[in-house]
């Protein structure tokens, strides 16, 4: 049987991943995405709480000159000092420190995964307003 972790990984494969890929979003993985857009790069990661059952996207863009030629990574210490370089996506209706979009309850029926994942590709285009405008929406953190 699989575990609550594992059900949301399918869904987000399934349902969340081609639409971040039609948004130009690139990865070898399903944690990590990079897009290249002239002389910035968007970051996106698909990140989990600690304790499991919950997750939220971090994103931000940075001009291209800070990523590193050979590994295409931008350095630690840029997401580190300025958090205005990054946001998050986050479940507004969370009242915890972590705020993220919450799976803990669904227990093995994967339609509800589906449909959780479903919900953060409506909430993407908040995403792509605060990457090409600034714009702050409501489930941006």
């Amino acid at each position: 049987m699989k575990t609550p972790g594992q059900m949301m990984a399918t869904s987000i494969k399934k349902v969340l991943l081609p639409e971040m890929r039609r948004l130009g979003f690139v990865g070898g993985g399903v944690a990590n995405f990079v897009r290249s857009s002239g002389d910035q790069r968007d970051f996106l990661s698909i990140q989990y709480w600690t304790y499991g059952g919950s997750f939220i996207l971090e994103f931000s863009r940075v001009p291209a000159t800070w990523v590193d030629p050979d590994s295409g990574e931008v350095p630690k210490r840029v997401f580190e000092t300025d958090p205005l370089l990054r946001q998050r996506l986050i479940d507004i209706e969370q009242h915890r420190d972590f705020r993220g979009f919450s799976f803990k309850a669904f227990g093995s029926e994967q339609s509800r995964y589906d449909q959780l994942a479903a919900s953060v590709v409506a909430l993407l285009p908040q995403v792509e307003a605060w990457l090409e405008s600034g714009i702050v929406g409501p489930n941006i953190h």
